[in-house]
C-alpha cells in the first residue's frame, strides 16, 4: 500500500509544503521589512546572532531525529507495531534529554553575550531577556510533543505538517505585524515565538494520534536500544556540526569582528538566498520518505536510475533559481533595504555561487541520509568542519564577508560534492561517481552561460519600484526556462527526461481538467 501510494504522496507533500514555504516567504518579509523600517538594522543582527547561537546549540540534539527517522522506515514499511512504539519512547526520552541539555548550556552562554557583539546594540533591549526568550522558543520543540512530527513524516504525510504551519504561519504574522505597527516593541513581537511554537506542537501531536492511534509510546527495552543505533546517531552527530560550521557560525563571526550592522546586511542577503534554498527544499522533504521506502523494496539498479532523473530535474529548477539570483539580487535588494544596506556585486555574485554550490548535492544527500550511511562521512565532514572554521576565521579577518563566503563555498564543494558523493555513489548505488561529476560540470557550465545571458537581456530593464522588478523578475523566469530547455532539449542524454517531465506535467493539467 505504501510503496502504491509513493507519487501520490510525494505530490501531496511537495504541493502542501509550496504553499507553507510561500507563506513563510512573503509574512517574514513583511515583518523583517516592517522592523528594518521602523526599528532598525541592528534589530534583524540580533535575531540573526541569537538564532545563530541557538542553532549551535540545537547540534546537542545530534542527528537524534534523522537516526530514529532512518530506524523507522522498515518498521513502518512492514508493519512492525512492537518496533515502532519501542523506537517512538526511545525518541520521547532523547528528546527530553537533549531539551535539557540545550537549556542548561543556553543559560551559561548568557554571561558570554556581549563578547560576541562588536560595537554596540539597541539601547532600549536587554539582550539577556531577549535572549532568553529565543531559548524558550526552542526548548519549547524538545519538551512539547517535537518528537510526533516523525510519525507523520515517516509514513509520508509532511503535507499534515505543512498545512498547520501554514495556519500558524498566516495567524502568528498576522499578530505581529499588528504588534509591531502598533507598538514598535520588539519584546512584544518575539514573545509570541515560544508561544505558538506550542500551539504548533500540540496540533500536529493530536493530527498524529488522530491519524495513526496505533503509533504509540512503549518502553519495552527488548527491540531497540540506544546502542542499536548509536553508529547512525554519531554519523549524523558529525554532519550536524559541519553544517553549524557552515552556516551559523558565519553570522556569529560577522557580529563579533564586524558588528551588528553588517551582520544585519549579510542576514537580508542570506534571507533571500535561503528563502529560494527553502522553496526547492520543499521538493526534497517531499520525496524523501518515498526514497527512503524505495531504499527498503527496490534494488540499486532502480534506485540509481531514480537519482539521476531526480538530479536532473532537480538541477534544472536549481539552474533557473541561481540565474534568477544572479539578475535580480541587487535590484530587489535596492528596492527593499537601500543602498546603504547594501554590498557589492562581487559579493552578490558569491552569495550566487554559494547558492549554486550548496544545492549541487542536494538529491544524493536525500539519498545518502535515508540509507543511513552516515557515519561513512565521519573523517570528511570533521575536515570540513575544520577548514571552514579555520578559513572562515583567517579569511574574514583579511577579506570580511568575502572571504568568509569563499571559505564557505570552498569547503563545501570538496567535501558535500567530491567527497561525500563518492561513498554515497559506491555504497547505495555500487557505481563510480565520474559519470555524476561530469554531468553536473556540464548543468554548472550550462547555467553560468545562461545565467550570462539572460543577464544580458534583463540588464535593459530599468527597475524603479516593485511593479518594474516584478516585470524584470517575468522576463528573466522565461527567459531562463526558454534558454533551459532549448539546451537540454538539444543535448541527446537529457532530452528524454525534458520531454518526459513536460508530458506528465500536461497529464496532471488534463486529469484536473
Amino acid at each position: 500500500m505504501v510503496k502504491a501510494n509513493r507519487t501520490q504522496n510525494t505530490k501531496r507533500n511537495i504541493i502542501a509544503g509550496l504553499v507553507t514555504r510561500i507563506l513563510e516567504l512573503v509574512i517574514p518579509f513583511i515583518i523583517r521589512t516592517i522592523i528594518i523600517m521602523k526599528l532598525g538594522a541592528e534589530y534583524t543582527g540580533l535575531n540573526s546572532l541569537f538564532s545563530s547561537i541557538l542553532q549551535v546549540l540545537s547540534v546537542a540534539e545530534l542527528g537524534f531525529s534523522s537516526a530514529i527517522t532512518f530506524a523507522l522506515y522498515a518498521p513502518v514499511a512492514n508493519d512492525d507495531f512492537d518496533a515502532i512504539r519501542e523506537l517512538l519512547s526511545l525518541y520521547r526520552k532523547i528528546y527530553r534529554i537533549v531539551g535539557s541539555i540545550i537549556l542548561i548550556i543556553g543559560l551559561l552562554v548568557c554571561p558570554f553575550l556581549k563578547c560576541l557583539i562588536h560595537g554596540g546594540y539597541p539601547s532600549d533591549i536587554n539582550i539577556y531577556i531577549l535572549y532568553l526568550i529565543y531559548l524558550s522558543n526552542t526548548v519549547i520543540s524538545y519538551y512539547a510533543f517535537g518528537y510526533k512530527n516523525v510519525i507523520l513524516s515517516v509514513n509520508q504525510r509532511n503535507d499534515v505538517i505543512s498545512n498547520i504551519a501554514s495556519g500558524i504561519s498566516l495567524l502568528r504574522g498576522a499578530i505581529q505585524i499588528t504588534v509591531l505597527m502598533l507598538t514598535n516593541s520588539f519584546y512584544l513581537y518575539i514573545i509570541f515565538l515560544p508561544i505558538f511554537t506550542l500551539v504548533s506542537n500540540i496540533l500536529i501531536s493530536v493530527m498524529a494520534n488522530k491519524m495513526f492511534p496505533e503509533y504509540y509510546c512503549v518502553k519495552k527495552n527488548t527491540i531497540y536500544k540506544l546502542a542499536d543505533i548509536s553508529e547512525q546517531i554519531k554519523g549524523v552527530a558529525i554532519g550536524r556540526l559541519s553544517l553549524v560550521s557552515r552556516n551559523a557560525f558565519d553570522s556569529i563571526i560577522l557580529s563579533a569582528v564586524l558588528g551588528l550592522t553588517v551582520s544585519a546586511i549579510y542576514s537580508n542577503y542570506y534571507y533571500v538566498f535561503s528563502t529560494v534554498s527553502m522553496m526547492l527544499v520543499v521538493i526534497l522533504t517531499g520525496m524523501s520518505a518515498s526514497v527512503g521506502n524505495t531504499l527498503v523494496l527496490d534494488g540499486p539498479d532502480k534506485v540509481y536510475k531514480d537519482h539521476e532523473k531526480f538530479d536532473f530535474y532537480y538541477e534544472f529548477l536549481v539552474a533557473i533559481a541561481t540565474t534568477s539570483l544572479f539578475c535580480l539580487y541587487q535590484s530587489f535588494m535596492r528596492i527593499w533595504v537601500g543602498e546603504n544596506l547594501m554590498f557589492s556585486n562581487s559579493t552578490m555574485i558569491l552569495f550566487c555561487i554559494y547558492f549554486y554550490v550548496n544545492q549541487l548535492s542536494q538529491v544524493r544527500s536525500v539519498y545518502s541520509e535515508a540509507a543511513g550511511i552516515w557515519w561513512k562521512f565521519k573523517w570528511i565532514t570533521i575536515g570540513e568542519m575544520a577548514c571552514n572554521l579555520l578559513l572562515n576565521f583567517v579569511l574574514g579577518i583579511n577579506f570580511g564577508v568575502n572571504g568568509i563566503l569563499f571559505a564557505t563555498i570552498i569547503t563545501a564543494f570538496v567535501s558535500s560534492f567530491i567527497l561525500l558523493s563518492k561513498i554515497t555513489f559506491e555504497t547505495i548505488f555500487l557505481k563510480s561517481p565520474i559519470s555524476y561529476y561530469l554531468s553536473n560540470l556540464k548543468y554548472a557550465i550550462i547555467t553560468v552561460l545562461g545565467s550570462m545571458l539572460v543577464g544580458i537581456i534583463v540588464k535593459r530593464i530599468e527597475v524603479i519600484g516593485w511593479g518594474s522588478l516584478i516585470v524584470k523578475g517575468i522576463v528573466t523566469v522565461v527567459a531562463a526556462c526558454g534558454f533551459y530547455l532549448t539546451v537540454y532539449i538539444l543535448a541527446p542524454r537529457t532530452r528524454g527526461y525534458v520531454l518526459s517531465g513536460i508530458s506528465q506535467i500536461i497529464s496532471i493539467r488534463t486529469k484536473k481538467q
